[in-house]
C-alpha cells in the first residue's frame, strides 16, 4: 500500500528529510493500529521497518537499454591531425 501526504516544511520545529518523516509516520501508524487492535503486536516490526531503496542499475545497463539507432559514423570524432607545423626564420 502506498500513501502520499503533503506536509508543509514550516510545520516542523526542526528541519526533517522526507525519509525521516516517512519513517516516523510508518512507526506512528503501526503503534496506532496496534492500539486499536487492527494489527497484531507481532506485525509491528514488519510495518515500521524502513523500505529499502530501489537499486538503480549501472550506467552500462542504462546504455544497453537504449534503442540501437543511428549510424556509427554519426557518433565518430572527426580525424584530428593536430596543429600545422609553423616554421620560423
Amino acid at each position: 500500500m502506498r500513501i502520499i501526504m503533503e506536509i508543509r516544511e514550516e510545520a516542523f520545529r526542526t528541519p526533517k528529510t522526507p525519509q525521516q518523516i516517512a519513517d516516523e509516520m510508518r512507526q506512528a501508524a503501526a503503534v496506532f493500529w496496534v492500539a486499536r487492535g487492527d494489527v497484531a503486536p507481532e506485525a509491528v516490526n514488519d510495518l515500521s521497518a524502513a523500505t529499502l531503496p530501489k537499486k538503480e542499475g549501472t550506467l552500462m545497463d542504462f546504455l544497453l537499454s537504449m534503442p540501437n539507432v543511428g549510424e556509427d559514423a554519426d557518433f565518430e570524432r572527426p580525424v584530428d591531425y593536430g596543429r600545422p607545423v609553423v616554421e620560423f626564420d
